[in-house]
């Protein structure tokens, strides 16, 4: 008997958990759009999510593990700019990059950059876990830019388009975790080199 009341008492308290789980990822959403990263704290977030600051330890190790979470859920946008799509492709990824280099080079988002990489690749199940399925360069604008293009012919069908942002991402997050912004040859050279890649059978420049 005492075994049944211990398994419904673990029934009942387990939405409860996921329910304060999800509060606490939609929490810390919310105020990264309103605070930057160094001014966010467990406490604050734990205040927002209304839960106690050890209901948040219980699930994560610090703050960037929280952020971690909201970002590989999709919990959270992290795309600084826009990307247009007027029909160039390489004159819309070139704009989409300058942009970037113009917004994401802050001290705030350059500390975000860096916590966010130390939470990845500390020794815990429960990140490693939730980083196997995550697909940061699968989902969002520029992937959605380049099935317009391959759509339109301006890309030769069959590519691999998670392989194509992260040809142009991780080298921009590279450049961020050192803290030196590229300059513009820099973009127009990278822009080029995907783009030439991407070019149907027989197209030239």
């Amino acid at each position: 008997m005492a075994d049944q009341v211990q398994a419904e008492s673990r029934q009942r308290g387990r939405p409860r958990s996921e329910a304060s789980h999800q509060a606490v990822l939609e929490a810390t959403a919310r105020l990264l759009c309103s605070i930057p990263y160094e001014d966010l704290t467990v406490e604050r977030i734990a205040a927002e999510a209304g839960v106690g600051k050890q209901t948040i330890y219980r699930w994560w190790k610090n703050k960037a593990a929280v952020v971690l979470e909201t970002l590989v859920t999709g919990q959270t946008d992290m795309e600084l700019v826009d990307l247009p799509d007027t029909g160039d492709l390489r004159a819309d990824l070139l704009t989409w990059t300058k942009s970037m280099i113009s917004e994401a080079f802050t001290p705030s988002t350059i500390s975000m950059a860096r916590s966010l990489v130390a939470a990845g690749v500390q020794e815990d199940p429960a990140t490693e876990e939730l980083l196997s399925g995550a697909a940061f360069w699968d989902t969002g604008r520029l992937v959605q830019r380049l099935r317009s293009a391959e759509e339109r012919g301006e890309i030769r069908p069959g590519a691999d388009l998670a392989a194509v942002t992260a040809a142009l991402g991780d080298p921009f997050i590279l450049r961020l975790l050192v803290g030196q912004p590229p300059g513009e040859r820099w973009a127009q050279t990278l822009v080029d080199v995907v783009v030439r890649g991407l070019q149907p059978q027989g197209a030239s420049d």
